[in-house]
């Protein structure tokens, strides 16, 4: 089974890849974290609460608007580069009231990112959109779990600090990606489609 992706679905993928790695290292060592600030485990729920309620907010607020449809990208790279700060900004944590104000920073840069996100790679897809999503959602799961036994073995061996810059140098990555597709997109691709086989 062949796929064709256009050339800003390839580059979408590359960036969702590298974030969901990024992002997936800190899972299994959350709880862990919350605690060496002083935090509960309640403390750590509450942290998650805080980030989703952020997101939901954000993506309601801010991918509704007009404003949003005409600069996707430009919102996209803003919540890549908050997101960046965001994993640096967990090294100087040091209570749990800290710890909830980051995830409120958390919340409002996947509330960018999400919505941004999505709207490109459909734009990008001219053909089975079922199979493009099922290459991104196999790839994030796969990569999820990788991540999580890097994160793990980072902050079992080394230190959260460590860990946290590791993450924020991923992310910073995707942030060069996301300014090579904000500087294409007013341009038309007319390259050719590149073949992607993934084994059926």
């Amino acid at each position: 089974m062949s796929i064709s992706f256009s050339k800003q679905a390839r580059l979408l993928l590359k960036i969702s890849f590298l974030v969901t790695f990024a992002e997936s290292m800190l899972v299994p060592m959350y709880a862990a974290f919350t605690e060496k600030v002083g935090g509960s485990i309640l403390d750590a729920a509450i942290a998650y609460g805080v980030f989703a309620i952020a997101t939901g907010l954000a993506i309601g607020l801010v991918g509704t608007r007009q404003v949003f449809e005409r600069h996707t990208w430009r919102f996209l790279m803003a919540g890549f580069v908050a997101s960046v700060l965001c994993d640096l900004s967990y090294i100087l944590v040091q209570n749990k009231w800290q710890l909830f104000g980051v995830q409120i920073v958390a919340g409002l840069a996947s509330g960018l990112i999400e919505p941004a996100w999505d709207s490109l790679f459909t734009d990008g897809i001219q053909d089975s959109a079922a199979k493009h999503w099922s290459v991104w959602a196999g790839g994030t799961h796969f990569l999820s779990g990788v991540a999580a036994f890097a994160g793990g073995l980072i902050a079992a061996w080394s230190s959260f600090t460590v860990l946290f810059i590791s993450m924020a140098s991923i992310d910073t990555v995707a942030v060069v990606l996301c300014l090579r597709g904000r500087q294409r997109e007013t341009s038309v691709d007319t390259t050719p489609k590149q073949k992607v086989s993934v084994a059926a």
